[in-house]
């Protein structure tokens, strides 16, 4: 379990209590802090208060099971609930997902937390937005229940879905934007215990940050699926490619593995609020406006190739391996899975997804696959623990059926 040496006590309010939230929350708890989390879902706020989490994220249920954390956690559906006289920093991280009908980012959840901050009478509260939101957005949530902009500060999240808490723990930088110095200040005292540069600046700067970080990422990913491709086309052998190309240090081999494409509940939406942040009659940027189209494009290649080798192998049906967007978690939000499986249904019949992590009708586990009795075509869509590729490689060679991975010519 990691914790820090450097331990704190102040109190907190976690305001949304989803992967970002909790990581944090329970994070700041381990460090010494009281966190209270506000959550409006009085399930989740009853499962958390018994030690049940509400998704899957390794490492965090540790933090449950440590008395010495959890007694220092609670969980509320009620505001009024806080004594906000002692608060020291109140954390805002709901959800601002796109609104699919106006494609744009839907403030609806951050507008009620920030109303309710707005009523709270403590002049020395330290209000922080995690959620992201467009700087042009924020304005308009603050002009709309009254509250003067410039009273906020921003602290982005990098935390990634699978690796969540190692990286509240080990972080690359940690950004804060705002103007009020006295409050910055709080928030880096908070932070004062964590080994990484913390960068201070203005809020939107701090907010293109963590947007145009989740632009580049994606960026990447898509340069490696077009890079596989082009590879696929001259017959070169991938690994070697790829990694005679990330050897250049400039280049580097992390984040430059191809995949079947990417998703996730970050990269889709963020990059469809950095392309409605510009006028397109003021600005041209072609690569970013064209990094999605370039994720569908090699979803499409991806389901080709699983088409193309599902009929010329004349097999009974296609499984596919791993459902959520990407290994260790259990976020279906944009995956890959998804999308490939819709593709394939147009044209073959008996095509299902496993998954050994998420529990769903339409997903299915070892006991389906143990009773294949004819050639199958098992696509592995992400990497999966050794016990488990040892189990289904096993079915594999019991069902004469064959593999394709994507993300290996």
């Amino acid at each position: 379990m990691l914790k820090l040496l450097t331990l704190h006590n102040m109190n907190i309010v976690i305001i949304g209590i989803g992967y970002v939230g909790l990581v944090t929350g329970v994070g700041l708890a381990s460090l010494g802090n009281l966190v209270n989390f506000i959550d409006l879902d009085e399930n989740k706020i009853k499962d958390l208060s018994s030690k049940k989490i509400t998704f899957y994220e390794p490492g965090l249920e540790e933090y449950f099971n440590d008395d010495e954390t959890f007694k220092r956690m609670s969980f509320s559906s009620d505001y009024a609930s806080i004594e906000w006289d002692n608060i020291d920093i109140v954390f805002v991280c709901v959800q601002t997902p796109n609104n699919i009908e106006t494609n744009s980012v839907d403030t609806k959840f951050l507008e009620s937390a920030i109303k309710e901050i707005n009523n709270v009478d403590n002049n020395d509260l330290v209000i922080t937005v995690k959620s992201t939101i467009p700087p042009y957005e924020i304005e308009k949530v603050c002009e709309k229940v009254g509250m003067d902009s410039s009273k906020l500060t921003f602290n982005p999240e990098f935390l990634r879905e699978g690796t969540a808490v190692e990286d509240f723990f080990k972080p690359d930088r940690i950004v804060l934007g705002g103007t009020d110095t006295e409050k910055l200040s709080k928030l880096k005292e908070l932070y004062s215990g964590f080994d990484c540069e913390i960068i201070t600046t203005d809020s939107i700067s701090s907010q293109l940050i963590k947007y145009l970080a989740n632009t580049y990422l994606p960026l990447r990913l898509s340069f490696v699926n077009e890079a596989t491709r082009l590879i696929d086309y001259s017959g070169g052998n991938l690994d070697d490619v790829l990694k005679g190309v990330g050897l250049d240090n400039r280049i580097g081999q992390h984040y430059f593995r191809p995949s079947p494409s990417w998703g996730g509940s970050c990269f889709p939406k963020d990059l469809v609020e950095v392309n409605n942040f510009y006028d397109k009659d003021k600005l041209n940027l072609p690569l970013i406006s064209n990094i999605i189209n370039s994720n569908d494009i090699h979803a499409d290649w991806t389901s080709e190739n699983i088409k193309e080798l599902y009929e010329s192998k004349k097999l009974e049906g296609v499984v596919l391996i791993g459902a959520a967007f990407k290994e260790d978690t259990d976020d279906l939000r944009n995956s890959p899975t998804t999308e490939v499986f819709k593709k394939l249904k147009k044209s073959i019949e008996n095509v299902v997804v496993f998954d050994e992590i998420i529990n769903d009708e339409n997903i299915v586990k070892f006991d389906y696959l143990e009773n294949l009795n004819s050639p199958h075509l098992f696509v592995l869509m992400y990497p999966v623990k050794e016990l488990t590729l040892d189990r289904l490689n096993k079915i594999i060679e019991d069902s004469n059926s064959i593999t394709y991975i994507p993300w290996s010519l």
